[in-house]
């Protein structure tokens, strides 16, 4: 049976939010970590916005050779490897230290704990060929933050954290034939 490859984006989505459920205690219920833009929440719980605002192709994989498919002719098309970038902010109604704790919380998970791996890879992403995937805090300028949140129109900033989460391996699903050599045939010439 083929494996579905067009979740894996969604899959790092819910791998990420299933570790912060189970490590920050301000988050324990599902409904606590919310994937919507921060444009979007007017929160008055506790909650964190885990919004995926930038999705690139890792310039360090691009040039990926075919991948041969065991005992045929047939090649995969290179795999894309992608860089995600989330935009994580919380919020606790009018309790700023509430928002202040689960940053200090979501910090100090990802700087202690910055691979994913193994059982924390959901869905169909060790299927996909991820077996581990970095997550790297991005350190914005001032300039960038102020950009990132124009783009919420009515909505003041808030205090936020940048991830990269990379990389991502994304399988083609298209192959290619390309027929073998079957019999060689050389011929030497004299001058």
């Amino acid at each position: 049976m083929a494996v579905d490859t067009r979740t894996v984006i969604r899959d790092v989505s819910a791998s990420l939010k299933a570790l912060l459920k189970a490590n920050v205690p301000e988050l324990y219920d599902d409904s606590y970590i919310s994937f919507d833009s921060p444009g979007d929440i007017s929160a008055s719980t506790t909650k964190l916005s885990m919004y995926l605002y930038y999705i690139s192709e890792s310039p360090y994989m691009r040039n990926s050779e075919r991948v041969p498919v065991t005992n045929t002719n047939q090649f995969k098309y290179p795999p894309a490897y992608l860089d995600l970038h989330y935009l994580m902010t919380p919020y606790g109604g009018n309790n700023r230290e509430m928002e202040m704790l689960i940053l200090g919380r979501v910090f100090q998970f990802f700087h202690e704990h910055p691979v994913l791996s193994g059982a924390e890879l959901l869905g169909n992403l060790t299927a996909c060929g991820n077996s581990e995937i970095r997550v790297s805090y991005s350190n914005l300028s001032h300039q960038d933050i102020k950009q990132i949140w124009e783009t919420f129109p009515g909505k003041n900033s808030k205090l936020c954290l940048s991830y990269l989460v990379s990389p991502v391996l994304l399988p083609a699903e298209r192959s290619i034939a390309i027929p073998r050599v079957q019999t060689r045939d050389l011929q030497v010439n004299q001058i």
